[in-house]
């Protein structure tokens, strides 16, 4: 199959992983044969401009040379031989209205990154971008990937996807169960109040649980892969966090959506927070 982007972006807000963040995007750039572009925005608030990156005849002003950044960009990009167009912009501040203003086409738009407390969480959900996230500058090759799923309509588009781009590395499925009460009968004691789970629910979640698990198979054996599916008793994030670490996965691949807490923005943030490995957020 073809993968939906033909745009990869590097997006930049300091110097510290940039050989990383480059690497990454010229090696998917070339293997996909994509557009590159790479998007300096300098946050004032939150990061400190060198003395060098200063325009001359404004550095008692603290102004920015946009054209110091641009060159000090592209003597990093020289380092990797790119024979291949690219761009170069630099902005100050508001990263992400930057992106919605410049990146209009998301569905074919990939956005590489690093993880920064301050800016991390409002994109991912604030925009409606493919982000891939490198917290681990030492793994070059994703040996073991980890890919949360739902059972549901995204995971059949974005299981194959991942194949795709990560065709030479494994990936496992994983599916947290849940079962959650839809009706509680609840008995008044003074002033306690005690949910009652009934035999009809246990059996009902029973019959839940195997329909999922049912689901899960089937969904292993259409894409060819390996997976787990556990019954989670404590917090998901919990749960979910302490597979990963277990299992050392290098790549955590998710996709967020609003009304499902299994793919909820505040689920992700909370493991990209956490957790030491990269991750590619649909």
């Amino acid at each position: 199959m073809k993968h939906q982007y033909n745009r990869v972006v590097v997006l930049l807000n300091d110097f510290e992983k940039i050989d990383t963040l480059l690497e990454r995007a010229i090696n998917f750039s070339k293997e996909h044969k994509t557009i590159l572009e790479i998007l300096y925005v300098h946050e004032e608030s939150l990061f400190d401009i060198p003395d060098f990156f200063l325009s001359d005849e404004k550095i008692n002003e603290n102004k920015i040379d946009t054209a110091k950044i641009k060159e000090k960009i592209q003597t990093h990009l020289d380092a990797f031989n790119l024979s291949e167009s690219h761009a170069i912009l630099v902005y100050i501040d508001d990263t992400v209205n930057r992106l919605l203003t410049h990146l209009t086409d998301a569905e074919h738009t990939l956005i590489i990154a690093t993880c920064n407390k301050e800016l991390t969480p409002t994109l991912i959900a604030k925009t409606p971008y493919t982000f891939w996230i490198i917290k681990n500058d030492e793994v070059k090759e994703y040996n073991k990937i980890l890919f949360t799923c739902d059972l549901g309509e995204e995971s059949k588009k974005f299981i194959p996807m991942s194949q795709h781009l990560f065709s030479s590395s494994s990936i496992h499925l994983l599916y947290d169960y849940r079962y959650i009460l839809e009706t509680i009968a609840l008995r008044e004691d003074y002033l306690n109040v005690t949910p009652i789970t009934l035999d009809v629910d246990v059996q009902l979640n029973e019959a839940k649980k195997a329909n999922a698990l049912e689901k899960f198979n089937a969904y292993k054996k259409e894409f060819n892969l390996e997976g787990t599916f556990i019954e989670g008793e404590g917090f998901l994030e919990d749960d979910v966090s302490n597979f990963i670490k277990n299992d050392n996965f290098d790549l955590t691949i998710m996709y967020r959506k609003d009304e499902d807490f299994f793919s909820s923005p505040s689920l992700i943030l909370g493991l990209v927070k956490n957790l030491s490995t990269d991750f590619l957020i649909y």
